[in-house]
């Protein structure tokens, strides 16, 4: 309903003019002035300031959680000598990277509305993606004294390969907003895309393999997520998690079932390199896809809901996922992670307690200032003017 102003108009108290523009005499009694005219005047609405949207804790938290798990599992695929850390492993590979994808998706959501956010993919990501890739192979020149080729110098390593994949899933997003089955789409070009010759270019299989966790966080209905909210959907979560681990461990011991292949939970092999027909792959692929979505969500659901200590930080989550990478290969390429005496239960402890703990310095305040420059780069001088085009 509009909102009404008051504003008043009194006429005067000595003569008025005639129609004619003549005064006329006054009365000997003058009659008492009419009360003011009060008149209601319709206020401009636009004129108002927008209210400042308010951002979601719950999908701030669960950023910064999903980029944390990340870390860890970069960390954990140097421990493969223990089962019980193996098992963890698998059930985090199994759902975190899918996670990471679907939390992309949700927040690409905009690029269905208008056309103008696509200026954002050159300076968001293509920017950012040249100076870390150029860090990245500097580590290996380095570190690792590997010969500098210049052809190899901008191909995706490492951790990379998401940023590209981020360019292909956004250039997308118009194709999905006009399919009547989105999910279902995406989902069958997955399961196909397994047995295509690219799938030698691990970023290309990547992208082909998880696209259907891009789009379903891009066309989901945040009423579904919301689900997740309720009490009752907290202690399923806990329970489907802690299920998870003990299965995972009899799984691996291949007694029951066939060890899991990790060509699916990584995403980056065709069916072929891991030696499955195209039918064996595609149900394999299928049965990744579900458990990822399960896992997935059983693991948003024990969120913290409001504000915590590190709400903040979920705005940050690509300082953590990129500089990690980084930090992670350093200990790497010097042999620190192989060190026998990290090794051990202990040791794991200490390794999983110091990955946690960098991912939450990663994401404080003084590392977005110092690396502002790396991850967020100001390189928006290099598009033109932009003319409000929707």
């Amino acid at each position: 309903m509009p909102n009404w102003g008051l504003e008043s108009s009194c006429l005067p108290a000595s003569g008025c003019h005639a129609p004619n523009g003549s005064f006329r005499r006054h009365d000997r009694h003058p009659p008492t002035d009419p009360p003011p005219v009060r008149r209601r005047v319709r206020t401009d609405r636009s004129a108002r300031p927008a209210p400042k949207r308010q951002r979601d804790a719950f999908f701030d938290n669960a950023k910064f959680c999903t980029a944390v798990l990340v870390v860890v599992g970069h960390v954990w695929a140097e421990f493969g000598d223990s089962r019980s850390a193996h098992a963890a492993y698998v059930v985090l590979y199994g759902f975190h990277m899918p996670l990471f994808v679907f939390m992309s998706g949700y927040f690409s959501r905009g690029f269905l509305r208008s056309t103008d956010k696509f200026r954002s993919i050159f300076p968001t990501l293509v920017v950012p993606y040249v100076i870390f890739i150029v860090l990245y192979r500097t580590q290996l020149i380095v570190l690792k004294d590997v010969d500098f080729r210049l052809n190899e110098l901008f191909s995706p390593h490492f951790l990379m390969w998401f940023l590209v994949a981020m360019v292909l899933w956004r250039l997308s997003v118009p194709l999905w907003g006009h399919l009547r089955h989105p999910f279902a789409v995406s989902l069958a070009i997955s399961l196909v895309g397994g047995s295509w010759a690219f799938n030698t270019d691990g970023t290309i299989a990547r992208a082909a393999g998880l696209l259907p966790f891009f789009v379903l966080g891009l066309a989901i209905n945040p009423d579904h997520v919301a689900v997740l909210r309720r009490s009752w959907a907290r202690w399923a979560g806990f329970a489907i998690l802690i299920a998870a681990l003990p299965i995972a461990y009899v799984w691996e011991l291949g007694t029951v079932l066939p060890k899991i292949n990790k060509g699916f939970i990584w995403w980056n092999q065709g069916y072929r390199d891991m030696g499955y027909s195209g039918l064996e792959g595609m149900s394999g692929r299928l049965l990744t896809v579900a458990l990822a979505i399960v896992l997935g969500a059983a693991f948003l659901a024990i969120i913290p809901r409001g504000h915590t200590w590190f709400t903040r930080m979920g705005t940050r989550t690509m300082y953590i996922y990129l500089l990690h990478g980084l930090i992670v290969k350093c200990f790497d390429y010097t042999g620190l992670l192989a060190e026998p005496v990290l090794h051990t239960p202990l040791g794991l402890v200490g390794v999983t307690a110091s990955a946690l703990a960098l991912g939450i310095v990663l994401g404080t305040a003084p590392v977005q200032r110092a690396t502002h420059w790396a991850v967020e780069p100001r390189a928006r001088w290099l598009l033109k003017p932009s003319h409000g085009r929707t």
